[in-house]
């Protein structure tokens, strides 16, 4: 995992400086030193294989680690919206454990109303998407207390894409559910989402890994969960495989190029290989293939931590 160990220092270079500056004083150059880094989380696009997004949140709750800050695109802003509203990265494994159970071989303790999200394939196709991300959503966050960003109790930063004047829209204030269904209205999949006046489409298009909107923290995290597809059968792909892995495409030159120009202290890229974009049912074959990612980062970060 491609670490950056000199950025933080920098930074805190930085602040010390500003502060003998300012107090001419080396008692407040030993508080700023001694003051631990503030740590910003940035969790990417990548549908079914975000999943392993929730194995790094363990990571964090394992080591004591809370973000001062967390920014997120499509599934990254799902699972971080759940995670900045106060849920443990193992309270939301078992919830979306309970939600996305299908039988006894699944390996998830199974919920009578697990079986519904079956029901959520409605076709929409007349409104722009297959599937009504409004029933998921309320499905997901339907019992969340914090209906708007200012309830969370982690400072939470959604992207989301404007349909027609094609630029980023960063979302962190007001309601909360509107802003992560724009943030994870995949085109041709999901309805796009008419808010605030724009017409708003999946963050991932136009930034799938946020790091950059994380300037307010020492120590930036970025995961980076689109994974690997490798040919099956027949190399040529069907519709399915071919809209989403053209995306994913696209979005891996956008991450490509921001890496190329700066990159964040922490990269996880978990190898989730094979998993489609709406293969939610392999949920263990996501956390298993993203146990050495999780790994790295545990010792990454508590390197970068001085543990």
């Amino acid at each position: 995992m491609p670490v950056n160990r000199h950025a933080p220092d920098r930074r805190r270079f930085l602040r010390l400086a500003v502060a003998l500056v300012a107090c001419g004083s080396t008692s407040t150059v030993t508080a700023q030193e001694s003051a631990p880094p503030t740590v910003g989380l940035a969790l990417g696009s990548g549908g079914a294989s975000g999943l392993a997004h929730v194995l790094m949140l363990e990571v964090l709750d394992e080591l004591g680690v809370r973000p001062a800050h967390i920014t997120g695109s499509s599934i990254g802003a799902l699972i971080g919206a759940l995670y900045a509203a106060g849920y443990s990265g193992r309270a939301i494994r078992e919830r979306l454990g309970r939600i996305l159970a299908t039988g006894p071989e699944d390996g998830f303790a199974l919920d009578p109303d697990a079986f519904r999200w079956l029901e959520l394939l409605d076709p929409e196709i007349g409104h722009g998407g297959l599937v009504d991300s409004r029933r998921i959503l309320d499905f997901f966050y339907g019992e969340l207390e914090s209906r708007r960003f200012e309830d969370l109790a982690i400072p939470l930063t959604v992207v989301a894409a404007d349909f027609w004047q094609r630029e980023p829209v960063v979302l962190d204030a007001g309601p909360l559910v509107p802003a992560l269904q724009a943030s994870m209205a995949l085109p041709g999949v999901f309805e796009p989402v008419d808010y605030r006046g724009r017409i708003l489409v999946d963050g991932g298009t136009v930034n799938p890994l946020p790091y950059d909107l994380l300037e307010d923290c020492d120590l930036t995290i970025a995961v980076n969960v689109l994974g690997v597809r490798t040919p099956g059968d027949s190399r040529i792909p069907g519709y399915f495989e071919n809209l989403f892995n053209t995306a994913k495409i696209l979005q891996q030159s956008i991450i490509r190029e921001k890496l190329a120009r700066k990159r964040p202290d922490i990269l996880v890229q978990p190898a989730v290989t094979d998993i489609r974009a709406l293969e939610f049912h392999r949920a263990d074959e996501v956390f298993a293939q993203s146990r050495p990612a999780a790994a790295r980062l545990r010792r990454d970060l508590a390197a970068l931590l001085g543990r």
